[in-house]
């Protein structure tokens, strides 16, 4: 008889400001009632790491790899924590489900949000992700070659819903955990289900099926009705790639909204390739150059990018931009190449806010640019 599996989960609950009794007897029965069935990862382990003098970055990073590991999160939410808050969203952002434990009855609208069940003692959560996740364990997935199967994973859907709402330039953790209780549950459901193996067109079907009712509730009407617009966009390029061939989530520094920074033309007549004066990235008509300003908008420490003179000098195949430090105090000096009416380059300038911080913020302009095809040497 094979033996079960064993799920790694991450056990989420207040710990700054508690003491030893909170932050370790509700856990500690978890672990002995549920060793047979789980793996743990305890956040108050890196309680050692604050003794030995580490960053708030190495504390934080090692319990954002730890969430990444593993296959579910349990939360003890006996009273509201900044800490759980945000391991929960970074839980969902990663595609594991969540459960709540909320014995005070303080019935929190954010936690509730993102929790795919709510219970009243820890004990009972665990047993609620256990059945949650034996649930999902046993699907498989098939594809459109029916000699490819594949075993189910939902980080594999979420980040399939995640690419499409960036698509969509939707919220890409608000909006895939709108939809995500209702798509599992046509799957559990589905007549077309055969010994847990679905397929492609299922997860499809379920997910357009879960955005048209979505679009009946008009506080999220907007919303669906953009994200089944490139879910179905990117179906008809390959129903198999929609589930199976997604891009990974983005770095986390690109969710800052792109709008806060200043994007505008200088005072120079004719001051971009486009032919007309730019005050917001929508007034650029071409994609791809609007797809690099993006990229380069949302990486932190940048505040604003001012565009300058433009020529046909140094024209490239294909949209992209190269960038380099310059002698102004505050600023990297760059240039987009794009095909356009007046010309195939646009010089333009990053205004950052320290100059110290240059060296960085051209470093992770130059790899999120690389990672999409858009830099240039």
């Amino acid at each position: 008889m094979n033996k079960r599996k064993k799920f790694c989960v991450y056990l989420a609950g207040p710990i700054s400001g508690c003491n030893p009794a909170q932050r370790s007897v509700w856990r500690d029965e978890i672990k002995r009632k549920y060793s047979s069935y789980f793996d743990f990862f305890d956040p108050t382990s890196t309680t050692e790491l604050r003794g030995a003098g580490a960053s708030p970055w190495e504390i934080v990073n090692a319990d954002l790899n730890a969430i990444e590991n593993a296959d579910g999160m349990i939360v003890n939410m006996w009273r509201e924590s900044i800490g759980s808050a945000i391991s929960m969203v970074h839980a969902q952002r990663s595609g594991l489900p969540v459960v709540i434990a909320d014995p005070n009855r303080l019935g929190n609208a954010m936690a509730s949000f993102y929790a795919d069940a709510i219970t009243h003692h820890p004990l009972i959560a665990a047993k609620t992700l256990l059945a949650i996740l034996r649930g999902q364990d046993n699907w498989e997935v098939i594809k459109s070659n029916p000699d490819v199967v594949e075993p189910f994973e939902r980080s594999k859907l979420v980040n399939a819903l995640r690419g499409v709402c960036r698509d969509a330039q939707l919220d890409d953790v608000a909006v895939p955990r709108l939809a995500l209780p209702g798509i599992i549950d046509k799957l559990k459901s589905s007549r077309r289900k055969v010994r847990n193996q679905i397929s492609s067109r299922n997860i499809d079907q379920a997910v357009v099926a879960t955005f048209e009712e979505l679009e009946k509730d008009p506080a999220h009407r907007s919303q669906a009705r953009m994200a089944a617009y490139f879910w179905k966009k990117r179906r008809d390029s390959d129903l198999d790639d929609i589930y199976n061939q997604v891009k990974e989530p983005e770095p986390n520094f690109l969710d800052k909204e792109h709008s806060k920074v200043r994007i505008f033309s200088d005072s120079k007549p004719h001051a971009t390739i486009w032919g007309s004066s730019v005050n917001n990235l929508d007034q650029i008509p071409s994609r791809k150059a609007r797809q690099v300003l993006r990229i380069i908008a949302n990486v932190p420490g940048v505040t604003g990018v001012t565009f300058g003179s433009f020529g046909h000098k140094g024209s490239r195949a294909t949209t992209g931009a190269s960038l380099e430090h310059s002698s102004i105090t505050s600023v990297l000096s760059g240039k987009l190449f794009d095909h356009a009416p007046k010309g195939t380059m646009q010089s333009f300038q990053v205004e950052v806010q320290f100059d110290e911080e240059k060296p960085q913020i051209l470093k992770n302009i130059i790899d999120l640019l690389s990672r999409e095809n858009l830099w240039h040497d």
